[in-house]
């Protein structure tokens, strides 16, 4: 009997301490997954970063040809605006000299416009265009005695139409035995020509993945609760009911705005593994149109 017991005390034993491996390993798991995510979003910040740094470069290169005489043109600027699935790219030019038997013209994405003047001044010419492609405009001065040329910087419409986030999450003040924590997301413009994204509420949802498999665990509409400005918009979502699943999940928001454009980004995360072992984590980031 002695020895049974032994044996039984011993098989426990070894499940207690397998057990135990089992729960460490899949809670170190879980954090390198996190350092993970946020070594992403911190690799996203850089690229943005990048990308914006070269864009700039791209005008700071026309304006330095601008300055030093080199350019055609005074001046130069670009909007743009989202119309039944296609992007409408609107771009202005200020000759710095015309000459009177010249006719200007603007190509884009493959066609070209005789430009529009505006004040006698400058000129302009609209293309609707589909995406993604990448569109470089050109400007020509053409006459019958020849053609004067120049090519301007790339525009890069993810850019023009992107979004900026912040997610957080706040302890509802009637759940404190509960712990439940409310889901607050904030979405933002990032200059002039995304402003008009956010004019109308855009549909939002929240979307619920396994952090391991990506399976969709579940997906939620997201309300509205503040629009103070033109500039930004906030929504919230109670997410208690899966809060409490074991194990880790990622968050993902899909926004469509009215013109019809779609965004999709992980934005948040969170993780339980029992009373004693819970988390969340969120930030900052940027939402680019999925085309």
């Amino acid at each position: 009997m002695d020895r049974s017991k032994k044996i039984i005390a011993t098989i426990l034993c070894v499940f207690m301490i397998a057990n135990v491996w089992t729960t460490m390993s899949l809670k170190k798991q879980v954090k390198n997954l996190q350092n993970e995510i946020g070594r992403m979003h911190s690799n996203l910040s850089n690229t943005v970063m990048n990308t914006g740094q070269g864009i700039n470069n791209l005008r700071d290169d026309l304006v330095s040809k601008i300055e030093k005489g080199e350019s055609l043109l005074s001046c130069f600027e670009t909007e743009a605006e989202y119309k039944n699935g296609q992007l409408v790219f609107t771009v202005k030019v200020a000759p710095k000299e015309k000459r009177t038997d010249e006719i200007i013209f603007l190509s884009l994405g493959g066609e070209k416009k005789e430009t529009i003047s505006v004040n006698g001044l400058e000129y302009t010419a609209a293309f609707a265009l589909k995406m993604p492609q990448k569109i470089i405009p050109t400007v020509s001065f053409e006459s019958s005695t020849g053609v004067r040329q120049e090519v301007l910087p790339e525009i890069y419409p993810d850019e023009l139409l992107s979004l900026g986030y912040e997610s957080s999450w706040e302890m509802e003040s009637n759940s404190l035995e509960n712990n439940n924590e409310m889901f607050m997301l904030k979405i933002y413009t990032l200059n002039e020509n995304s402003r008009s994204l956010l004019s109308e509420t855009p549909a939002a949802t929240i979307v619920i993945q396994d952090l391991f498999t990506d399976a969709e665990i579940g997906r939620k509409k997201i309300q509205l609760t503040e629009s103070k400005t033109l500039g930004f918009i906030s929504f919230n979502a109670d997410l208690s009911e899966y809060q409490k699943k074991k194990d880790a999940f990622t968050i993902w928001i899909e926004i469509k705005t009215e013109g019809g454009i779609f965004y999709r980004e992980q934005v948040a995360s969170f993780n339980y593994e029992g009373e004693h072992s819970s988390g969340t984590s969120s930030g900052t980031g940027v939402l680019y149109p999925v085309w």
